[in-house]
């Protein structure tokens, strides 16, 4: 697309998952989980390139049946554990490209934790972040108002418990608190300026809400809960 921005999507997709051990290729609804953010990435034509980040070679063996999906390198495992900051997979990714002379201007990072994504989102964020000149943008949903932090405390010692945010709303009425909002994992875009620079979510952040489904999978608990969603 002539004048638009060179984008960057980037899935990663790890071997070696605790909480639900083998998950980015654990069939969900007859297809590996990853197959559903691939998909979705596919449908968008806003994407210049779409790259899984990898170190598991059968997550390799299927990608490579996609047009246009690309594993042009192995994950190394020094950034493959489970303690690795995603920055650090990002940048792996962008400096892999600028070694190849290929520059991006935006990055696009879709977990295939969060795999109910339409196309739709994808492109709305994408025009989001560039109509608000923003450095980012994170999809968010709004907090239950008895979970929201204001309200939330810290356990100590069995009996101690202090407030997670010292404020004197914590003894407010419901309507006099804040509304907060939470990160739902589904999309996260960033300038590559701002990732060099250490941080992805930073500078001018754009937040945008969100009203899908909210399954992020983590856990086998959230693994049956997304079964439960694609049954339905």
């Amino acid at each position: 697309m002539a004048g638009f921005p060179i984008i960057l999507a980037l899935i990663p997709a790890r071997a070696g998952s605790k909480g639900v051990p083998g998950k980015n290729m654990k069939q969900l609804g007859g297809k590996p989980l990853i197959a559903y953010t691939i998909e979705s990435a596919l449908h968008s034509e806003m994407l210049a390139r779409i790259v899984v980040s990898t170190n598991c070679m059968e997550t390799i063996r299927f990608v490579n049946g996609f047009p246009r999906i690309e594993t042009p390198f192995v994950r190394p495992d020094a950034i493959s554990r489970d303690e690795t900051p995603m920055q650090e997979v990002v940048l792996h990714a962008l400096e892999y490209f600028a070694d190849q002379g290929i520059q991006f201007e935006y990055v696009l990072l879709l977990q295939p934790t969060t795999p109910f994504r339409t196309v739709d989102l994808i492109d709305r964020a994408i025009q989001k972040i560039i109509e608000s000149e923003s450095d980012s943008l994170v999809t968010i949903q709004k907090i239950p108002d008895k979970y929201n932090p204001y309200w939330a405390f810290e356990y100590q010692n069995d009996t101690l418990i202090t407030p997670v945010i010292p404020d004197k709303r914590l003894t407010s009425r419901r309507q006099d608190l804040p509304e907060t909002y939470y990160r739902d994992g589904r999309i996260y875009i960033s300038k590559t300026s701002l990732i060099k620079q250490g941080t992805f979510l930073g500078g001018k952040i754009y937040g945008m809400l969100t009203n899908e489904i909210d399954i992020n999978i983590d856990t086998l608990e959230d693994w049956k809960k997304a079964e439960m969603y694609v049954k339905e």
